[in-house]
């Protein structure tokens, strides 16, 4: 028997993204891409706290200055996203609605994953993602124009957005662990 590993697999990325319109599939690969691209600079970077405009390097600028076109970007995706799914769906729980994610909490127990649904634990895990995006890339352009002013209160700035960015991996692994449980699943079917 031949198996067709390529085309399976390409079929379960489909699956993954089948729920969501093809904007947003785009808005979402380019989103990962470029957070990831950010992850990876910021590796490179060695900002002391004391450092001036004067002392960043190439790789610094390019963080910097990606990161301020990410936040522009994840605007445009957190619009996109509202527009197509309530905030009460995405933050059930600032409306104190707890009912759905009980449910999806007492599925997982059983060792199955919840279906999508308004209001839901995937719903709001996708509020949550949205949520560390726009930390991670408002206190990064906070930062970034604290240093390039010179401002005294650049080194307050980066402590907030190196935590901020703490939130965001950890999105990035839980998010990407569960999307690779539901192919997975969707595989052995």
């Amino acid at each position: 028997m031949h198996v067709q590993t390529p085309n399976k697999t390409l079929r379960g990325l489909s699956f993954l993204f089948s729920r969501l319109p093809s904007a947003e599939k785009w808005l979402h690969f380019t989103t990962i891409s470029w957070v990831i691209f950010q992850l990876l600079t910021s590796a490179g970077m060695h900002v002391s706290k004391d450092a001036t405009v004067y002392h960043l390097t190439l790789i610094d600028h390019i963080h910097m200055y990606g990161g301020i076109g990410l936040l522009l970007f994840s605007m445009v995706f957190f619009v996109t996203v509202v527009n197509r799914r309530p905030i009460t769906d995405m933050y059930p729980w600032l409306f104190g609605n707890f009912t759905v994610i009980k449910a999806d909490l007492l599925i997982l127990r059983t060792g199955r994953l919840p279906e999508p649904k308004p209001a839901g634990l995937a719903a709001m895990v996708e509020g949550l993602g949205l949520l560390a995006l726009m930390l991670a890339t408002v206190t990064g352009t906070l930062w970034a124009i604290a240093m390039l002013m010179e401002n005294p209160l650049s080194p307050d700035f980066l402590a907030i957005h190196k935590t901020a960015v703490g939130a965001i991996e950890a999105y990035i692994w839980g998010h990407g662990l569960f999307a690779l449980l539901h192919l997975i699943i969707w595989w052995r079917r």
